[in-house]
């Protein structure tokens, strides 16, 4: 499998730090961001891979900010959420979310997620 580098878009820090060292021990790297403004400025400033995007973030929600973020990378972006309610998946893909990840994330998803994404050139 290839090294990823990912994005995790959480208001949680703790959800943040367990991803990052969920991944790094798979030989994967990333980048935390606490904020739909934070992430932005994650990606402008490198390119990511995968975005993993929660659906509830202060003062935006994660749907809100997938439009944005979708314009400042070609990563896929998926959506997290506790909310596992048909609606909320809907609305995410409608939106333009490669997919929706539900809370708490299993890790053996995520990684099969990693492993379909395409070889970088």
């Amino acid at each position: 499998m290839k090294a990823a580098h990912v994005l995790v878009v959480d208001d949680e820090q703790p959800n943040i730090e367990i991803l990052l060292r969920a991944l790094q021990q798979r030989g994967h790297s990333g980048t935390g961001a606490d904020s739909a403004e934070a992430a932005a400025s994650a990606l402008s400033a490198a390119a990511y891979d995968l975005v993993l995007l929660d659906h509830v973030l202060p003062g935006v929600t994660g749907m809100q900010s997938l439009r944005r973020l979708g314009t400042l990378t070609k990563a896929p972006i998926y959506i997290m959420s506790g909310y596992t309610g048909d609606d909320t998946r809907a609305d995410a893909l409608l939106l333009g979310a490669a997919g929706f990840l539900e809370k708490p994330l299993d890790i053996a998803g995520l990684l099969s997620i990693l492993e379909a994404l395409p070889d970088k050139p």
